[in-house]
């Protein structure tokens, strides 16, 4: 073997080893999986919410309905889809939620492999996953997913901002509240791992197109809450998504705070453009 035959191998591999790396553990990077312990079904319980159980490719998931406090009125109560970030669960909403108004319903969405859910996840199993758990739903409370659009919006934290847009692209809602989003995944991928690597990215979660065309449906508003001093989402990839649509995107810069910490520090905030969204849906 030739000096230059040698040195070629070493390249190759130098050029390899990166890109198999990131190929075969993707997931692990973008995804955080966990279970539920008792903590949490002490929270759901409390809540007087429920286990919706639906099929999808993936397997047998679980997501939890929380009722309005006045049970009878399930049925006009704005519900709220909710999606968590990517080492979050569903339940662990329900810190929040309890200091929230009683006259919203919630729909606590886990994604494959988290929580009590089987799967892998992507961006099309959670997609897939979100509507199915709305379509179960409505099948538990005996009404129409079509009715049920009409008092729906989404709200999601980081990972779950993406999840909360596909989720209202998919299916046909145009109110919502995004805390801490990224532009794209690609674009994180770039920030982290730069230029080409972050090309080799297979999780193609993009805000920047699904809010585009949902900000194109008449009477399309969301809020935008992002931490000024955010250490995993820059800042600016909040800011530009609010500019691309000023007239749909509400933001809120908010200072000091993290990417952790923001839903503890804004919750009655929140809570205020969660009403004023749910009025608008009415």
């Amino acid at each position: 073997m030739t000096l230059r035959t040698r040195l070629l191998r070493i390249l190759v591999i130098i050029i390899l080893t990166p890109v198999i790396f990131l190929l075969s553990c993707q997931s692990k990077l973008i995804y955080h999986p966990r279970g539920y312990d008792a903590n949490h079904l002490g929270l759901l319980k409390a809540a007087k919410g429920e286990r919706i159980t639906y099929q999808t490719t993936q397997g047998v998931q679980t997501a939890f309905y929380i009722p309005p406090q006045d049970a009878s009125a399930a049925a006009t109560a704005p519900l709220w889809l909710c999606f968590s970030g990517n080492g979050s669960l569903a339940l662990e909403w329900l810190y929040s939620t309890r200091g929230w108004s009683g006259n919203f319903a919630y729909l606590l969405i886990d994604y494959p492999s988290y929580g009590d859910c089987a799967g892998n996840p992507t961006p099309s199993s959670i997609r897939q996953s979100s509507v199915a758990a709305f379509d179960a739903l409505a099948l538990r409370l005996n009404t129409t997913a079509a009715a049920m659009r009409a008092r729906s919006c989404v709200i999601g934290h980081s990972l779950g901002a993406a999840a909360a847009l596909m989720a209202a692209e998919d299916l046909d809602l145009k109110r919502g509240v995004l805390i801490s989003p990224f532009t794209s995944m690609t674009d994180m991928g770039r920030g982290m791992l730069g230029w080409p690597l972050c090309h080799l990215n297979l999780h193609r979660f993009n805000n920047r197109k699904h809010l585009a065309r949902i900000s194109q449906r008449e009477g399309a508003r969301f809020t935008l809450f992002h931490g000024s001093t955010d250490e995993v989402i820059p800042v600016s990839m909040g800011r530009e998504l609010a500019a691309a649509h000023p007239d749909v995107v509400t933001y809120h810069e908010i200072p000091a705070a993290h990417h952790n910490d923001i839903l503890g520090l804004i919750e009655a905030k929140i809570e205020a453009e969660m009403a004023a969204l749910s009025q608008a849906c009415e």
